[in-house]
């Protein structure tokens, strides 16, 4: 009863007969215990030093981890499930259960222990570990590999995103002004009326366009400190072990993931847990080691956030990382013409983005409306682009860019294109809205995955983000500092801040912020993409300088991340099979 009894004796949720009873129960113990006390609480601790010793990643404790799988074996693949705590300093707090995902060892025990792979979003799910070790098998040999649906993400039970097949809907008809964000969801953390939409490090306006920009913040705004509607919705509600509330979103940030991965490496009986983190992977591996730097036994960040947890720091970061993708881009055409589609790259590029800022990129409705792509939506477009860290996306941006290029006399060729890009973002259930109805709505809107081909929904960038990082900023402060950088940077930079700041400078939920990432005796192998376009180069360099015992490898190469071995048609497979072979050779000897 003492056990089970999770409230204290009292409380509103335990009535007079639990009291009595363990009252009664209170008694009956007092009267039966032995008077060698010390005795029997040094057998009690022996017998737990021999579970906790008994724990494996076979045989793991099964209060905390359970696999689906009875009597797993070495080289199984497995699925489980892992609880922990929602507060973990509060033991009344609800319990959550984690999707948790694990390739064996071929030896057991793993010679190299566990190593929790984490593949960036952060929508990384359980399955990343699985795809990652059995495309390197090399890097990951004596290894118990292994990934985790983090909270909030798809695949467990309590998810941020909305959901299209519930929430999402096409109107039959629309009011007189014609058809709103409101007419495709029911969902609370949808975006308000009026608002742009909006995906990671970019949003649907002209980024030089004052009003464009104020709108956006004012919107942004309402949806997150005015209103509060998301956060306030009931869906995040979630009742504790004696009647208590706690508000899920306040429980998200990656401080709350780096205990759930100790929770694992406890409940499996491992001494030291590795990591290996790809994008937003690097920062959730830096707090990891951060906090538990006497756990780790090797450490890879690849393609790294930033080690200060600062909205400003962030938004800036991206809008640089962004004009050198660009400077990359044209610069590439002009050393190799061959692969590049645009006569003068420099002169075409640039006309492009002015007939954007003009309104002259466009396509016709089926309505016979002529609808502008904005230069936001160009911009994010060429990110997604030349995001591929094979380099492949960058040929493909060079393509598009010159079917849109006033040089192109074909106008039919450049309405498909704006077309084609429109069609990527602008999707609600699979349909283009730009084109059936006229407005521009989509996942980076309803929060919602909509069978979208480009577009993204950021909600769960936006609620972790939020949290994680310091800065809460009104309208004004935030108009401010975009007037402060405008100059700066290109229209790729700034379409980048703007995203940014709309993003998640605006969060309800007051931050949590992580310590700034630094622990000198933990030696991480930092791996920095010098033209890498989500996380920019600068932020490698300052993760390295963050754990001074560590390294940085450089890869001299494009997109985010440096690209697995193995590929011939990679940006560059020589150079990319000696750095993978360099973080092999870590993985193995350190």
């Amino acid at each position: 009863l003492f056990v089970d009894s999770a409230c204290p004796i009292g409380s509103p949720d335990m009535d007079v007969l639990q009291m009595l009873t363990i009252a009664l129960c209170s008694i009956a113990m007092v009267a039966s215990t032995r008077s060698d006390v010390s005795e029997g609480t040094c057998l009690l601790q022996t017998e737990r030093g021999k579970r906790l010793q008994a724990r494996t990643s076979l045989k793991p404790d099964r209060n905390v981890l359970q696999w689906r799988v009875s009597g797993p074996k070495a080289g199984d693949t497995i699925d489980g499930t892992l609880k922990v705590s929602m507060d973990p300093s509060d033991p009344d707090s609800p319990d959550l259960v984690l999707q948790v995902q694990m390739i064996l060892a071929e030896t057991q025990p793993a010679p190299n222990g566990p190593i929790l792979v984490h593949c960036g979003g952060p929508s990384s799910g359980a399955s990343c570990g699985a795809r990652v070790a059995k495309s390197s098998p090399g890097h990951y040999k004596g290894y118990d590999v292994w990934s985790i649906t983090q909270r909030g993400m798809q695949g467990n039970n309590l998810t941020l995103l909305c959901d299209s097949n519930t929430d999402s809907m096409l109107p039959e008809t629309c009011g007189l002004g014609g058809c709103k964000v409101s007419d495709f969801t029911t969902c609370d953390c949808a975006l308000p009326d009026g608002t742009p939409q909006i995906g990671e490090i970019w949003a649907d306006v002209d980024p030089r366009k004052e009003s464009d920009v104020r709108t956006m913040f004012e919107k942004m705004s309402d949806w997150g400190m005015k209103t509060a509607k998301c956060y306030t919705s009931e869906k995040w509600q979630i009742e504790g072990k004696c009647g208590k509330k706690w508000n899920f979103l306040d429980y998200v940030g990656t401080q709350y993931l780096a205990q759930d991965i100790d929770v694992f490496r406890k409940a499996i009986g491992a001494d030291k847990m590795s990591v290996y983190g790809y994008s937003y992977g690097t920062y959730v591996g830096a707090v990891y080691a951060t906090v538990f730097p006497e756990n780790i036994h090797r450490i890879v960040l690849d393609g790294n956030m930033s080690p200060w947890p600062q909205k400003n720091q962030q938004a800036l970061g991206d809008a640089e990382a962004n004009d050198k993708a660009i400077a990359k881009l044209l610069l590439d055409c002009r050393a190799d013409p061959a692969r590049c589609s645009l006569s003068n790259a420099e002169e075409e590029y640039m006309a492009v983005v002015e007939m954007a800022h003009q309104g002259k990129l466009t396509a016709r409705t089926k309505s016979g409306a002529v609808f502008p792509l904005t230069v936001g939506m160009l911009m994010a477009y060429l990110q997604m682009k030349y995001t591929s860290n094979t380099g492949l996306g960058f040929p493909q941006c060079t393509q598009t860019l010159a079917k849109l290029s006033p040089n192109n006399t074909n106008q039919t060729a450049r309405s498909e294109t704006v077309g084609m890009i429109l069609d990527g973002f602008c999707v609600v259930k699979g349909v283009p809205t730009w084109y059936d109805y006229d407005v521009c709505v989509g996942p980076g809107q309803t929060m919602a995955q909509e069978g979208q081909a480009l577009g993204d929904t950021y909600f769960e960038q936006c609620a972790i983000w939020g949290v994680d990082q310091a800065g809460l900023y009104r309208v004004e402060d935030a108009l401010g500092r975009w007037r402060a950088n405008k100059e700066k940077f290109g229209d790729a930079g700034v379409a980048a801040l703007i995203g940014d700041i709309a993003g998640y400078s605006f969060w309800p939920a007051t931050a949590t912020p992580n310590a700034p990432m630094v622990r000198a005796s933990v030696p991480v192998l930092v791996v920095g993409n010098l033209f890498d376009t989500a996380t920019g180069y600068t932020w490698s360099q300052q993760m390295r300088q963050a754990f001074s015992k560590g390294a940085l490898l450089t890869w001299q190469g494009v997109g985010h991340t440096m690209p697995r071995a193995g590929n011939p048609n990679n940006y560059d497979p020589v150079a990319i099979e000696k750095c993978q072979a360099l973080v092999r050779e870590y993985m193995q000897n350190g």
